[in-house]
C-alpha cells in the first residue's frame, strides 16, 4: 500500500500551528495581568521583589522558548507540555505570595488549563488539574493531616474549587477537538483528488519540492514518474464519463497495489498520474514501472458486458541525473512518456 493522504490531527504541525500561537498570546497575558497586580496590589515590597523576579524569569522563558533556542523552534506536542507546567508553577509561585488559598488570583490556573485542553487531550488536561488541586492544598496556610485531607468534608471542598477547572477542561477540550477535525477534513480536501483518493496536483508539488530538499542536503536520490492514460478519451466516447472515471479509480487501485508505503501517487490532472518513489535508483524505478504496466494491463474491467483494457504510456525521470530541479524533472519525464507514447506499445520496454 502506498501513502495515504491522512493527516494525525494530534500530531500534524499544521493543525497545531494555530494553536501554538494562541499559547503565546495566553503567556504574555499571563505575564501581564501578574504585572498589573504588581502594581495595583497590596504587595509587601519583600514579596514585590521575589515577585518581579519570577515575572523577569518568565518573560526570558517565553522569549527564549519561542524565538531565539533553535532545540524548540520546531513545532511539538512536548512544547506545549512544557509551557503549560511552567505556567503551573509560575502562578503557584504568585499565589504563594499573594495570599495562598486566599489570592486573588488562583483564578489564573485556569489558563493553563485552556493551555492543555486546546491541544493536549483529555488525559494531560485531567492531571494539570489532579497537579493544580495538589498545588491548592499544600497552598493552606495550615496544611492538614493526609486523613484529614482525604476526608469527605475536605474533599468535598477541593471538588468544588477543582470543578469549574474541569468543566472548562472538557469543554475546551471538546471545541478544540472539533477544530482539529475541521482542519483535517478540510486539509484532506485541498491535498485529495476526489474521484481517485489519490494526492491532487497541489500536493504532488508539494511532495516534490520536499524530496528535492531532502535530495540537495546529501547523497539522497530519488525518481518521478509521469503516466499518461492511452485510451481514456476512447472510452469516454464509447461507454460515456461514468466509464472513464471507473477506468481512472482502477489505475488508482493498482497504483495501491504496486507501490511501496513511502511512495507516492497523485492525480496530475486529467488522465495523467505521477509517483515519487524516495530513495530509489534508476533501474529499480524502471522495474517498478513494468510491473505497474503489466499490472494494469491485466486488470480490465468489464462495463455494460464489454471488457475494457487499460493502456497507459510511462516516463521516468531521476534526481540528479536528470535535473535537481521541478522543472527539470518533470520536463524530462514529460518528454520520455510521449516518446514511449509515439512507440505505441503494449508493453514499456525501455525509458528515456
Amino acid at each position: 500500500m502506498m501513502n495515504e493522504p491522512f493527516f494525525s490531527l494530534n500530531k500534524d504541525p499544521d493543525a497545531l500551528r494555530g494553536f501554538y500561537r494562541t499559547v503565546a498570546e495566553i503567556e504574555w497575558l499571563l505575564l501581564l495581568l501578574m504585572m498589573f497586580y504588581l502594581i495595583v496590589g497590596q504587595i509587601d515590597e519583600d514579596s514585590k521583589t521575589l515577585l518581579l523576579g519570577g515575572l523577569c524569569a518568565y518573560a526570558v522563558f517565553v522569549l527564549l522558548f519561542h524565538y531565539f533556542l533553535i532545540f524548540f523552534t520546531k513545532d511539538d506536542i512536548w512544547k506545549l507540555v512544557i509551557e503549560s507546567w511552567v505556567m503551573i508553577l509560575l502562578i503557584t509561585w504568585f499565589v504563594w505570595h499573594t495570599g495562598k488559598q486566599n489570592s486573588p488570583l488562583l483564578n489564573l490556573y485556569f489558563l493553563p488549563i485552556i493551555t492543555s485542553a486546546l491541544a493536549l487531550g483529555k488525559v494531560t488536561t485531567i492531571l494539570e488539574v489532579l497537579l493544580i488541586g495538589t498545588c491548592y492544598i499544600y497552598l493552606d496556610k495550615n496544611v492538614l493531616p493526609f486523613d484529614e485531607l482525604i476526608s469527605l468534608k475536605q474533599g468535598s471542598v477541593l471538588l468544588a474549587w477543582l470543578f469549574p477547572m474541569l468543566l472548562v477542561g472538557y469543554v475546551t477540550t471538546m471545541l478544540s477537538n472539533d477544530i482539529y477535525r475541521a482542519f483535517s477534513l478540510i486539509k484532506i480536501t485541498a491535498l485529495t483528488d476526489e474521484l481517485t483518493n489519490l494526492y491532487n496536483r497541489r500536493a504532488f508539488i508539494d511532495l516534490l519540492g520536499k524530496q528535492l530538499q531532502q535530495g540537495r542536503r546529501g547523497d539522497y536520490t530519488f525518481c518521478l514518474i509521469m503516466a499518461d492514460c492511452d485510451n481514456l478519451k476512447t472510452v469516454n466516447d464509447m461507454y460515456g464519463h461514468d466509464a472513464g472515471n471507473l477506468f481512472l479509480q482502477a489505475i488508482a487501485r493498482n497504483f495501491r497495489y504496486c507501490l511501496r508505503g513511502c511512495d507516492f501517487a497523485a492525480r496530475y490532472g486529467g488522465d495523467e498520474f505521477t509517483l515519487i518513489l524516495p530513495n530509489t535508483s534508476l533501474a529499480t524505478a524502471e522495474l517498478v514501472a513494468k510491473r505497474l504496466k503489466k499490472a494494469l494491463v491485466a486488470s480490465g474491467f468489464k462495463y455494460n458486458g464489454d471488457e475494457i483494457t487499460i493502456g497507459i504510456s510511462i516516463g521516468i525521470a531521476s534526481f540528479p541525473q536528470h535535473g535537481d530541479t521541478e522543472e527539470a524533472l518533470l520536463r524530462h519525464a514529460d518528454e520520455a512518456m510521449y516518446a514511449n507514447k509515439r512507440k505505441n506499445k503494449s508493453q514499456v520496454l525501455d525509458f528515456i
